[in-house]
C-alpha cells in the first residue's frame, strides 16, 4: 500500500506513464480531481474524491488536471492469481472485468477499509486486500462506460455537481438545491446524473457522508453521536445500520480493529 501525492496543475502537460507488472492496481481519490486516459483505448474519464481507479497490470496511461492544487490517492497493489481467485469465486469472467472501466463511482466500503489500513498500519493487509478485490470485481462487472468526450457538457455540470455534494455534505441538501446548483431542473439533472456516475445524488450523498464518517471515527474520539449529527445524519440509529450495511460492520467495530 502507499500514498500518492500529486502536485500537478492544469499548465502542466500529461506524460506516459504505466501500472506495475503483473499486479492489478486499486486506488482511492482521497483528495482533487483528474483525468485519466487509457493508452490502449484512449479512453478519458474523471475521477474525483471517492472515485475508485482500477488499473490492469502494465497497462500505459496519462492523467492531467483541470484544476490546480493536485490530488491525493491512497493504491494498493493485488496480484493477477488474488484477483483472479476472487473474480472466479464471485463467478465473473475475466473478460469482462478487463472491459470495465477503469474509473469507478464512490464506494464507500472500499474507501473505508483503504482508510483504516492506511491509518492502522497493514497488519491484516492480506485480509483487507481480499475483501477490497470482491467489491471492486463486483462493482466493476456491472459499472457502463461513461466516456468524457461522449457528453462534455454534461461531464461538466456533473463534475461541479459532485463537487458541490462532496463540499456541502454535512447540509441537509435536497435533489432540487444541487439541481439547481448547476441549473438543471430536478428530473433532468437525476437522468443526467445517473448516466454520467453510475449512481443517483442522493447514493452519491450518503457515500460521501459515510467516507467522512469513516476517517472521523479514526482520526478523532469524537463520541460516534457527535459524528453521526455532524456528516449529516438526523438520526444515530439510521446512522448506525447505514454504516452497517455500506462498510460491513457497525462504527463501534470499525473504530476498534
Amino acid at each position: 500500500m502507499s500514498n500518492v501525492v500529486c502536485t500537478l496543475g492544469k499548465q502542466d502537460k500529461p506524460y506516459p506513464e504505466a501500472h506495475e507488472a503483473s499486479t492489478w492496481t486499486i486506488a482511492l481519490v482521497r483528495r482533487g480531481t483528474f483525468r485519466y486516459r487509457a493508452a490502449d483505448t484512449n479512453r478519458m474519464q474523471d475521477l474525483h474524491a471517492g472515485w475508485v481507479l482500477v488499473g490492469r497490470p502494465e497497462s500505459r496511461f496519462e492523467c492531467s488536471h483541470d484544476h490546480d492544487g493536485g490530488d491525493d490517492c491512497t493504491s494498493l497493489a493485488i496480484s493477477e492469481d488474488a484477483l483472479h481467485a476472487v473474480a472466479s469465486t464471485a463467478r465473473i469472467p475475466m473478460k469482462k472485468l478487463l472491459a470495465a472501466p477503469a474509473a469507478l463511482p464512490p464506494m464507500p466500503r472500499v474507501a473505508a477499509l483503504l482508510e483504516r489500513a492506511r491509518l492502522r498500519g497493514t497488519g491484516d493487509l492480506d485480509e483487507v486486500g481480499y475483501q477490497i478485490a470482491e467489491s471492486v470485481v463486483t462493482h466493476a462487472s456491472g459499472v457502463s462506460i461513461v466516456e468524457v468526450a461522449h457528453h462534455p457538457s454534461h461531464v461538466g455540470r456533473m463534475n461541479d455537481a459532485m463537487a458541490h455534494i462532496e463540499r456541502s455534505c454535512r447540509d441537509a441538501l435536497s435533489l432540487s438545491d444541487v439541481a439547481l446548483s448547476v441549473d438543471l431542473s430536478p428530473f433532468h439533472f437525476l437522468r443526467v446524473f445517473r448516466r454520467v456516475t453510475g449512481t443517483t445524488p442522493h447514493q452519491y450523498l450518503i457515500g460521501a457522508r459515510i467516507r467522512l464518517a469513516a476517517r472521523l471515527l479514526l482520526d478523532s474520539d469524537r463520541s460516534i453521536t457527535e459524528i453521526a449529527y455532524d456528516v449529516g445524519f438526523q438520526d444515530l440509529s439510521n446512522f448506525v445500520r447505514t454504516f452497517h450495511k455500506v462498510v460491513g460492520c457497525s462504527p463501534r467495530i470499525y473504530r476498534r480493529r
